[in-house]
């Protein structure tokens, strides 16, 4: 059985994702690189298909959520790693949340991606933060981080779930805290694009932050 299936969900990604499949390979392991390809309009399809082990080509944009659990039906790794599409030579360091889950010491690792100094003022992150601490009493430094790892037995919960969208890595956190897994954040070098303080990086927040709501709403119903 492969050892680490890398599930990339891409959407426009041309400019990224091959350094990022790139230094994805650099994992010591034997490895699945699978690339879902999220509506994208731009090279990133022709990228995907010449580079990913696996090109999974969603015909319309379906949101970070199902992208990563359309790719997760066809993981075959003993252990599922997620990675964002535009971590670029970065990715190489997703190698660190792997030896806690192979000493079986978590459940599920996520990485503490650094931040930059002209990213947001962490307003989704800190609301997330008490979120999930007031419903399960753990707190994470790095919930809404995207560079994140788990055991392949927690497959079967992790798509009995309806994940959509942002929503899906705090969604993650809680459904796992509360089956009973053990997570570690990670220390790590990890570095993604940041939106910036602009009206862009204004909106992509306001975004997120209106997708983890609809997720929340919905798992209350």
């Amino acid at each position: 059985m492969t050892r680490v299936s890398i599930v990339i969900p891409a959407y426009n990604e041309q400019e990224r994702l091959a350094a990022t499949i790139q230094a994805a390979r650099t994992i010591p392991f034997e490895h699945e690189i699978i690339c879902v390809n999220d509506g994208s309009v731009d090279l990133t399809a022709e990228i995907a298909e010449e580079l990913a082990d696996l090109h999974i080509l969603l015909p319309e944009n379906k949101g970070k959520g199902y992208a990563l659990q359309t790719g997760w039906t066809r993981a075959k790794g003993s252990y599922i790693m997620c990675l964002d599409a535009d971590l670029a030579d970065s990715a190489s360091e997703a190698i660190h949340l792997l030896e806690p889950l192979m000493k079986k010491e978590a459940d599920l690792t996520i990485s503490k991606v650094p931040r930059l100094s002209r990213g947001g003022n962490g307003f989704v992150k800190s609301k997330v933060q008490r979120l999930i601490h007031e419903q399960t009493g753990v707190w994470l430094e790095a919930p809404l981080s995207g560079q994140r790892a788990f055991q392949r037995r927690w497959l079967r919960l992790l798509l009995s779930k309806n994940y959509t969208g942002y929503g899906i890595e705090t969604m993650m956190c809680l459904h796992m805290i509360h089956g009973g897994a053990r997570l570690l954040e990670i220390e790590s070098q990890m570095q993604h694009r940041e939106m910036g303080r602009n009206l862009t990086g204004v909106m992509h927040r306001y975004n997120q932050w209106r997708q983890i709501r609809r997720q929340l709403k919905g798992e209350a119903q």
